[in-house]
């Protein structure tokens, strides 16, 4: 019985994971432009399938033509990344999507005490590169707040410096008002 609620806890987290990939994927295939072959380098951790998936199926359906990066490319400063002509191609496109985790605070405020939110943000740097001289058409990002993950945390309630002065004003009016009643 454990491992079959095991089983289906992952199942949901992947299928909750899967839906989250396919917005971003909307969000970013609506930004890439179809006018020319296509290479995509994605560097999203964990999100890197699901988010390749989507993608790639998206940029087929709007009839992107998209071309696969062969396993050896490097595309570090002193090598040249992409060669066109092993292709066949005399211009082409490279969409670079990468994922930082930035976090997002956020202070919730009341007369007598506050609160501090931290929730994790998730977000998608996308580049799309003019290849071969390897210009820097467009650079968007996408953030993507993480619901419900174990790292988000909502602090305790605190109180404000002047608490403990409201409260033994409120205790010296009350023994006041006893003393002077009879």
């Amino acid at each position: 019985m454990l491992v079959f609620l095991l089983f289906a806890h992952i199942a949901m987290v992947w299928a909750e994971q899967q839906d989250e990939a396919l917005v971003i994927a909307q969000n970013i295939a609506d930004k890439i432009a179809l006018d020319q072959p296509i290479f995509l380098d994605i560097r999203c951790g964990e999100w890197t399938p699901a988010l390749s998936t989507h993608l790639n199926n998206l940029l087929l359906q709007r009839s992107a033509d998209i071309r696969e990066i062969y396993a050896h490319t490097d595309f570090s400063a002193d090598n040249q990344g992409i060669v066109l002509s092993d292709y066949s191609l005399e211009q082409a496109l490279l969409v670079q999507v990468e994922m930082s985790i930035k976090w997002q605070n956020r202070e919730h405020k009341s007369f007598f005490s506050y609160r501090s939110e931290r929730n994790q943000v998730n977000s998608f740097t996308v580049k799309q590169v003019q290849l071969p001289e390897q210009r820097l058409i467009d650079i968007y990002t996408y953030d993507h707040l993480v619901e419900n993950e174990q790292g988000n945390s909502l602090s305790t309630p605190r109180f404000h410096w002047f608490d403990p002065l409201i409260a033994t004003a409120a205790i010296a009016s009350i023994v006041f008002l006893l003393w002077t009643i009879e």
